[in-house]
């Protein structure tokens, strides 16, 4: 509508942001496109060593920044002029595409370049120092990238080799297939020869008479089928030519070969479980012999290659300490953990160890047991200060790897695992059930508390009981001497009334004796006066 202000328009932008992250990678070399100089014996100690990159093509090189006409000069590669390639070239992949790629596309030709690694005094300070040169083409031109000279310095040779079975002072060693190569040839010529006979033995050579043989006879002996027909001019002409058998002296030889082989490598026929037989009535431990026996070459071997591994890891660490510039979360023995190169490098002092070995699957399965159950023995005693929980994870763990699981997560909680957005554990530990016989001590103690609070209580009581009864006693008592002082005085009034009664008593017969002899002394009067008057007067 005409005199409104326009809206603004509103847009849903969705924006994609990608970061770059640098990362390190090992390569294995071919021994075709590696060289060193003759006098080497060591790569750390050497003046010299080189590396033909036979893998990218011309976009690839011009992608990385080389100059473009260098690399679009350089003639195609297809390795057709080394041996090694063309033995490992089992389905012609090189003479399937070799003078294709300039005229198809000239984008995707392998084109060879060489990166040389020597001590020279290229700055002219009288101080010879390690660099990287590039070169391509026949010529061994110097290549430019970003419009520089590839001539790089270095810190160390970026390679690590190995050999089965070292030389004395010298680089290259030798292979199982170095050690093997002449019995190998020499059981090649003895099967071939034992074939040879089997096969005359199978299709014997035939002589002939030239009186029985006819015009075809010679043409059907060469032609040799199962149910063939051979004509002659008359029978019993064609006689067989009797083959000596030699399997007899072939069949040990080739033993004897056999064991001269397992001698040199430490392959046996026993330790590989082949032979049935050769393990039959014998002991455990005569087996268990047999196979520490065979083995020590193989671990020896193993353990050479270790030290190439060793180098390998080192060179890791070097790269990682010199280039990594940010701290990274990477996921390291399936959890999250932070790590940050900047840290390593003041790391001078690391050492990287290679296992000596162990012994066996079962031998370490018995070992870690053995582990687990003092740790036990240790976690039973209450020792938790000397086996905590990462002790114990960590034998879990071990005992995992030895039965084949990579994985010692899927069956156990990692006790030192942490949330990274949080930081917290993820796996707390739960409380521990109290011990049996911590619990019945508390138990006890318990009890013996309940009875000591038990008897105070009686005690309390007790004295309180006692107190009351004294209490009463002395009330009592109080009262009894009321009673007793009461009844002395009833008796005392009592005993006084009969002390009266008696004494009216006793007045009452005094009183009446006093009137009797009164009495009786007044009849006697009485009878006296009467006599008196009854007496005769002559008497007077």
């Amino acid at each position: 509508m005409d005199g409104l202000p326009a809206v603004p328009a509103r847009h849903d932008v969705t924006i994609v942001t990608t970061k770059k992250q640098s990362r390190v990678r090992v390569m294995g070399v071919p021994p075709e496109e590696f060289g060193i100089e003759r006098s080497a014996r060591s790569l750390r100690d050497c003046n010299y060593c080189f590396h033909e990159v036979v893998t990218k093509t011309e976009g690839d090189l011009i992608d990385e920044g080389f100059d473009a006409d260098q690399i679009k000069g350089i003639t195609e590669y297809n390795g057709l002029n080394e041996m090694e390639t063309i033995e490992r070239d089992t389905v012609l992949e090189h003479l399937a595409t070799a003078g294709t790629g300039a005229t198809a596309n000239p984008a995707a030709r392998i084109v060879k370049i060489t990166e040389h690694y020597i001590r020279m005094d290229y700055e002219g300070s009288g101080r010879p120092c390690l660099y990287q040169v590039i070169t391509g083409g026949d010529q061994g031109n110097v290549l430019k990238k970003n419009g520089k000279d590839c001539i790089t310095q270095f810190d160390a040779m970026p390679f690590a080799a190995a050999t089965p079975i070292p030389q004395p002072h010298r680089f290259f060693g030798l292979s199982l297939a170095d050690v093997t190569m002449e019995e190998q040839r020499q059981k090649t010529a003895l099967k071939r020869g034992l074939l040879d006979n089997i096969y005359l033995h199978n299709n014997a050579r035939m002589e002939i008479s030239e009186s029985h043989a006819g015009p075809n006879t010679l043409d059907d002996l060469l032609v040799s089928r199962p149910n063939g027909v051979v004509r002659t001019k008359m029978p019993g002409g064609l006689n067989p030519i009797n083959v000596q058998d030699i399997t007899g002296s072939i069949y040990p030889a080739l033993q004897y070969i056999d064991s001269v082989i397992e001698q040199n490598t430490g392959l046996s026929k026993q330790a590989q479980g082949l032979d049935a037989n050769a393990l039959q009535n014998q002991s455990a431990t005569a087996v268990a012999q047999v196979f520490s026996s065979s083995q020590l070459r193989v671990k020896m071997i193993a353990r050479v290659l270790a030290e190439g591994v060793r180098d390998m890891f080192a060179l890791l660490h070097g790269t990682i300490r010199k280039h990594g510039q940010q701290e990274q979360t990477v996921r390291l023995r399936n959890s999250w953990t932070q790590v940050d190169p900047r840290n390593w490098k003041t790391r001078d002092d690391m050492t990287i160890n290679v296992g000596l070995g162990t012994g066996g699957k079962a031998q370490q399965f018995a070992q870690t047991m053995a582990l687990a159950n003092v740790q036990k023995e240790m976690v039973a005693g209450g020792k938790v200060n000397i086996v905590d929980d990462a002790k114990l994870y960590n034998t879990a763990a071990e005992l995992t790897k030895i039965m084949g699981h990579r994985n010692p997560d899927k069956f156990f909680n990692d006790p030192e695992a942490k949330d990274p957005k949080t930081g917290q554990l993820l796996h707390p530990p739960a409380p521990t059930p109290p011990d049996p016989k911590v619990q019945a001590i508390q138990a006890q103690a318990a009890n013996d508390q309940q009875e000591l609070q038990l008897k105070a209580q009686l005690d309390k009581q007790k004295a309180t009981d006692a107190a009351q009864l004294a209490q009463f006693k002395a009330e009592m008592d109080a009262k009894l001497k009321v009673i007793d002082a009461h009844l002395k005085a009833l008796e005392m009034q009592r005993k006084a009334g009969n002390d009266q009664q008696q004494h009216h008593a006793h007045m009452a017969e005094t009183v009446m004796g006093i009137a009797a002899t009164a009495h009786a002394h007044d009849t006697k009067m009485e009878a006296m006066r009467e006599q008196a008057k009854n007496k005769p007067k002559a008497d007077a």
